[in-house]
């Protein structure tokens, strides 16, 4: 086998070392596989779960992570959990056996344990050779794993006292063969797994448990040797990604966003105005403009953008690279949240305050003042009932952190000590500017969340309960299949303010009922209203489902026009993604379009401008971070939004 140069090699001191710490640790085998793959069916990069010893028969390249094996008849190989492991048989068949074990710290003497677990951890070291005696192992392999598939108590007594045999016959290969040693860089995998999967829905967390890593050692020795945090270096990951669309494609906004891991555009949009300093449509324009003053004024050949000096062809096939990487789904419900949100940049919507209503949105914003000077008292704690169960919550939680329904728990009179993005013009955004912004509600991270010392976490994903519940009290809080007034009174009973959910939601009820006598007093009852966002790229009309959409036709019971009653609400669906061309089958009476900071200016486009909304000045723009949340507090404050600009666009 040819081995390369640049390992270290084991020596019996290092492998008297070595032993103590498997004398010592709770060893548990979890699987004994054995298979065969034929030419042409290579493995590629599968990343082990666990610690693994691999024995293979045949000829095949093979690698553990960087370090590649030429493998002439026998192999024998380990390597730690999260290894990414590739093998390409040369011959018609490779045979192979896989064993996955987990380590534990021992009953007693833990501390020597962990001191020596530090100067050399056997069970992530890689290193593979060629026995001396490969019969031995294929003897002992074929007992074990025969044993393995009839999962009796004694087969698996015969299993874990075999497998510390086995364990013996590796390292007197060890101590006697002089192998070359590898202690992989911990680090340097988990760059290269951001830098190969940036575009995925990745965990931090969930990366060093991959890598059988604690969190803390990660993110102090990533910090050390890269210079930032893991979740910095992968959000720079992004922004590069980003840019080199925009650079290379004229791709939608919401297309890149989505390539890029960033779920939507509103995360495009708060990436490059955090890391950039313009938003994403500026950032754009601004390189078609260094691009067409290039051709006018630069007499180089060659095609080179100004700024980063990369050739284009460069950047389309970087593009290319990152276009065709795999990408795993996590979080449906972001997912469908993020076909809602094409578009994402905040702009400015008109001011105007309702009347109507506004004893209602007095009501909820009264409430909100006890727990901003509340002290945080032990007042034990209740049972609540959950769609995951019976959940064990503070009596009177004092520290809520909150994933999207900020306007809900703000409704019910508490400030949150932590939340999600709130975007420009959200209706509760001045309440809660004393709370820590936690990012986007599909990237929180632990540690920051663990730093608020939250009694009580409220989340949306069962994937989000999964990762925090270890933290603190964790609530699901499911946002669909629950109407407006059943998801306030869960929350009621969860935050035990069911005496406040009670009074939001009865000014939610006469806000709501006002609303619909004024529109109907006003004449509403015959006009059709559409619900859009976006520009001449692509153009999303909304249902009944989600955001304004969902107050317009399912709360105020206003009028879609037959295309969008046949085509998005009928067919229960969330919206549609139309072409500007067919716009005038989709648009109402009255056009309700959502407004961010770049968003394209219709003026110009002949068919905007034929369409009868527009000839008869009856577009309304309403600001994205108000039409974004689905909460009561953003719902009462919508209801009156729209109920007065539909009244004074009838002129």
């Amino acid at each position: 086998m040819e081995v390369p140069s640049n390992m270290f090699y084991f020596s019996k001191m290092e492998i008297a070392a070595v032993l103590q710490i498997w004398n010592r640790a709770a060893i548990s085998i979890l699987d004994i596989r054995h298979n065969l793959i034929a030419r042409g069916e290579a493995v590629r990069q599968y990343r082990l779960p666990a610690s693994t010893f691999l024995f293979t028969c045949g000829r095949a390249e093979l690698s553990l992570n960087d370090t590649r094996y030429q493998v002439d008849r026998f192999g024998l190989f380990h390597g730690g959990k999260g290894t990414e492991l590739s093998m390409d048989p040369q011959d018609n068949w490779l045979e192979y056996y896989l064993i996955f074990y987990k380590y534990g710290e021992p009953t007693f003497h833990r501390r020597e344990y962990h001191t020596l677990l530090v100067e050399r951890n056997p069970f992530r070291q890689q290193y593979g050779f060629s026995p001396a005696n490969p019969l031995l192992f294929v003897d002992q392999l074929k007992k074990l794993f025969e044993r393995w598939k009839e999962p009796t108590s004694l087969n698996q007594f015969y299993a874990k006292g075999a497998f510390y045999a086995f364990v013996y016959e590796v390292y007197a290969e060890l101590e006697n063969g002089n192998v070359q040693i590898s202690e992989p860089d911990m680090i340097a995998m988990a760059a290269r797994y951001l830098d190969e999967h940036y575009r995925e829905d990745i965990s931090i967390q969930e990366l060093c448990v991959m890598l059988g890593i604690s969190y803390s050692h990660f993110h102090r020795g990533f910090k050390q040797k890269l210079g930032s945090s893991p979740k910095e270096y992968l959000i720079n990951n992004r922004l590069e990604a980003a840019k080199g669309w925009m650079e290379s494609s004229g791709a939608p906004l919401r297309e890149i966003a989505v390539r890029c891991g960033l779920g939507d555009e509103q995360g495009l949009y708060r990436l490059f105005k955090n890391k950039a300093g313009v938003s994403p449509s500026v950032y754009r324009e601004n390189l078609y403009t260094r691009m067409r003053d290039g051709a006018l004024q630069n007499n180089d050949p060659a095609p080179y953008n100004r700024v980063s000096q990369v050739s284009l062809d460069e950047l389309k096939g970087k593009g290319d690279r990152y276009m065709f990487k795999q990408m795993r789904s996590k979080a449906v419900m972001a997912a469908a949240l993020s076909l809602m949100l094409l578009l994402s940049t905040c702009g400015t919507a008109p001011a105007t305050t309702s009347v109507t209503g506004s004893t209602a949105i007095s009501t909820v914003t009264s409430q909100v003042t006890e727990t901003e000077t509340a002290e945080t008292v032990d007042e034990g704690t209740r049972i609540v009932s959950t769609s995951l169960g019976d959940v064990e919550v503070p009596a009177k939680p004092q520290r809520v952190a909150v994933q999207y329904l900020m306007g809900d728990v703000v409704a019910l009179g508490i400030t949150p000590v932590g939340i999600s993005d709130v975007y420009d013009g959200a209706a509760f955004s001045e309440i809660v500017t004393a709370s820590v912004g936690l990012g986007h509600q599909s990237s929180w991270d632990a540690e920051e969340v663990m730093a608020l010392e939250p009694d009580l976490i409220l989340v949306i994903t069962q994937d989000d309960f999964n990762k925090f519940s270890k933290i603190a009290s964790t609530v699901l809080v499911p946002i669909d299949g629950m109407t407006q007034a059943e998801r306030l009174t869960f929350m009621g009973e969860v935050l035990n303010k069911q005496e406040e959910a009670a009074a939001a939601i009865e000014a939610y009820n006469t806000t709501l009922e006002e609303a619909k006598a004024n529109l109907a007093e006003a004449g509403f009852g015959n006009q059709t209203i559409s619900v859009i966002e976006g520009g001449f790229s692509e153009m999303v009309v909304m249902g009944n489902k989600y955001g304004t959409g969902a107050i317009i036709y399912a709360e105020l019971g206003l009028i879609a026009p037959e295309a969008v009653q046949i085509n998005i609400i009928d067919k229960d669906t969330y919206n549609e993604l139309v072409s500007f061309e067919v716009l005038p089958e989709y648009s109402g009476d009255y056009i309700i379009r959502n407004s961010y900071e770049g968003m394209d200016d219709l003026s110009q486009s002949d068919i905007w401008n034929a369409l009868p909304a527009v000839t008869n000045n009856r577009v309304i723009e309403i600001e994205f971070g108000l039409s974004f949340y689905t909460d009561i507090y953003s719902s009462i404050a919508q209801i009156n939004y729209v109920t007065e600009a539909l009244i004074n666009a009838i002129g």
